[in-house]
């Protein structure tokens, strides 16, 4: 199974995939979709792909701008093929990425030295302190949800709150699993759907991009 990355710097170069691991990447249309609503935060943005099997959103990052990405994940083989895929874009791909084996609920603090210096307008005294995500990307097996959804929000709630201000959690399960009610009222939330495939889109409150400020402004107009 191939998959195609679709724009940027590796626009059409095409990743390896392996059946049968229960990586799930998202199919060509919603990537392009989510990678759309987020166009104005992966440009030279820290990006979080967590359960990322074999790369195709974090390297989808890559392609579009992104400063550094984390892959992190637990399978061994996926972890292979995703080093396979960073190697076959490029020196640059493979040094603007950390690939780690690890608990992606909840991935150990990365500060400028093990990721590698972060920015460039980094602070160098600051090393023990984590570099904060712009975007995380986490996509758990749909089963996982589905058996405890409120664990599920929660855990996508803490890693909200490691990210940089004006972070962006992109949270993909099975539609009909949580619902807008089932979200803290705390947060802007765009959940989308397509199909089987549903993704929330969390930022803390009044932190989404004034882009996604001025279409929510626009249908609570339409609606009064």
């Amino acid at each position: 199974m191939s998959l195609k990355i679709i724009a940027g710097t590796y626009g059409g170069r095409v990743l390896r995939t392996v059946r049968g691991l229960g990586t799930r990447p998202l199919l060509g249309q919603v990537r392009e979709s989510v990678f759309n609503i987020l166009a104005e935060q992966i440009p030279d943005a820290i990006v979080w792909d967590l359960f990322a099997g074999t790369g195709a959103s974090g390297v989808e990052s890559l392609s579009r701008g992104a400063a550094r990405v984390l892959f992190c994940e637990k399978n061994g083989k996926a972890i292979d093929v995703l080093r396979q895929n960073l190697q076959t874009l490029g020196d640059d791909a493979v040094a603007r990425s950390v690939v780690m084996r690890a608990d992606a609920w909840d991935p150990p603090l990365m500060n400028h030295a093990t990721f590698g210096g972060g920015r460039d307008d980094a602070d160098e005294e600051g090393d023990e302190d984590e570099v904060a995500p712009d975007v995380v990307f986490l996509d758990p097996p749909y089963a996982m949800v589905a058996e405890d959804p409120v664990k599920s929000m929660a855990r996508a709630r803490r890693l909200l709150d490691r990210t940089a201000r004006g972070g962006c959690v992109v949270f993909h399960f099975e539609t009909g699993v949580l619902d807008e009610d089932d979200f803290d009222d705390d947060l802007d939330l765009d959940l989308r759907e397509w199909g089987t495939t549903a993704i929330a889109f969390l930022w803390r409150r009044g932190e989404a991009p004034e882009r996604q400020q001025r279409r929510w402004a626009k249908e609570r107009a339409q609606a009064d």
